[in-house]
């Protein structure tokens, strides 16, 4: 499961970010967005959701007010190679908010033994070289923002 959410204010866009512990397996210390894993009868959307809340603080259902697409909490990308990282199946999701008063910023405060940082980034840093990012994650918010143009203008 994969989360690109992204955050409209003063016109530009942010993109809800984090940067790996250095104690994960994979790939640490890197920039990423939020990933993870299904639990046992969830689905997706509920993943998605769950994943969003542990690894940063930001609960779905509090910004509901502030949404403007989520694609009908389905995934805007599944690859199902059963030869990358060991995940056989990976459903990227997107959610885009309006925050016209703020970014919600107090998820930037968020700390946890997987996350060393979480924060709203600048797309225009997304595609910055000097980004390490794991998981190729900087190439699903290029694509999502290609194919969701049209609700960030």
């Amino acid at each position: 499961m994969v989360a690109v959410v992204l955050g409209i204010y003063k016109d530009n866009i942010f993109a809800l970010t984090e940067k790996r512990s250095r104690n994960m397996q994979d790939e640490p210390g890197k920039l990423a967005i939020v990933s993870g894993y299904l639990d046992w009868d969830e689905s997706g959307w509920e993943a998605i959701c769950r994943e969003l809340y542990e690894e940063t603080g930001f609960d779905v259902r509090k910004y509901d007010g502030y949404l403007l697409f989520d694609n009908d909490k389905q995934p805007f990308f599944v690859r199902t190679d059963p030869g990358e990282n060991r995940q056989n199946v990976a459903m990227t999701y997107i959610m885009i908010y309006d925050f016209a008063k703020g970014l919600p910023k107090e998820v930037e405060q968020f700390q946890d033994s997987e996350v060393e940082s979480v924060k709203w980034m600048p797309i225009e840093r997304i595609f910055d070289e000097r980004n390490n990012w794991a998981f190729n994650h900087d190439e699903r918010i290029e694509m999502a923002v290609e194919k969701f143009q049209k609700y960030l203008i």
